[in-house]
């Protein structure tokens, strides 16, 4: 754990913020140059996605200060995300954007932050695994990371987990994209699979959030909904798209 990149005297740059920042670059990067492949105005699409991020930013921000998410990393991700898409889905259609495709445009961009994320959650503490002793746990000793009896114990890298599902997913939608293809299908494609991983993920998550009527965690039901949100959109997709 590395909650620093650097300090310098009273200067710190926060590891999670820089990689925060880093996925929110790679991802305006990877989305342009997928709105090009997909027959898209790169500079709407850009407007959008700047929009998108800032809103996502805020909102989490909004989240952790009055309700104490960082406690529920996935679920407050999760929220943040749905108000961004929120903001993201009207400015699109403001732009005169086909919505199916344009969402097709930020999956993968989806992705890869997602991962990159996932590496800021394990440098910062959060989203942390179970008990394990299989040699590639780590182990924790900052109390702010964990809680006390975590503390020392071998955990599932829950967050190395979550990292290398997201970037599958990105080959595998990044392929999707270079195949003939129906718009809604690659948005469909990431909803489905990172829900379902993200689901099984929460087995091995020591900090799984709150439990919903005391039986499922939050987390697990969101997962549930994302994987039922990419099923309805392969099953209803749109008219083939020009990207494939």
């Amino acid at each position: 754990m590395h909650p620093h990149l650097f300090q310098f005297g009273r200067l710190v740059l926060p590891t999670y913020g820089f990689l925060l920042a880093l996925g929110a670059i790679l991802s305006l990067l990877v989305c342009v140059r997928v709105a090009h492949l997909l027959s898209l105005d790169p500079d709407k699409i850009w407007k959008v996605a700047v929009l998108v991020i800032l809103s996502a930013l805020l909102g989490n921000r909004i989240l952790m200060t009055l309700s104490r998410w960082p406690r529920y990393g996935f679920a407050a991700e999760f929220a943040a995300n749905v108000m961004a898409a929120a903001a993201g889905a009207i400015y699109a259609l403001h732009l005169r954007l086909p919505l199916r495709r344009t969402a097709d445009a930020f999956a993968p961009s989806l992705a890869l932050s997602s991962s990159v994320v996932s590496i800021a959650c394990l440098e910062a503490g959060c989203d942390y695994g179970t008990p394990t002793h299989l040699p590639w746990a780590v182990i924790f000793r900052t109390p702010a990371a964990v809680p006390r009896a975590m503390q020392g114990v071998p955990l599932h890298p829950t967050q190395l987990y979550a990292s290398l599902a997201e970037f599958a997913l990105l080959v595998v939608l990044l392929w999707l994209l270079h195949r003939p293809h129906f718009d809604g299908e690659v948005l469909g494609a990431w909803l489905f699979l990172a829900g379902l991983s993200n689901f099984l993920l929460t087995f091995l998550r020591g900090d799984g959030g709150p439990l919903v009527s005391g039986l499922i965690p939050a987390a697990q039901l969101i997962s549930a909904a994302m994987v039922l949100a990419g099923g309805v959109l392969w099953l209803h997709r749109g008219q083939a798209s020009d990207g494939g």
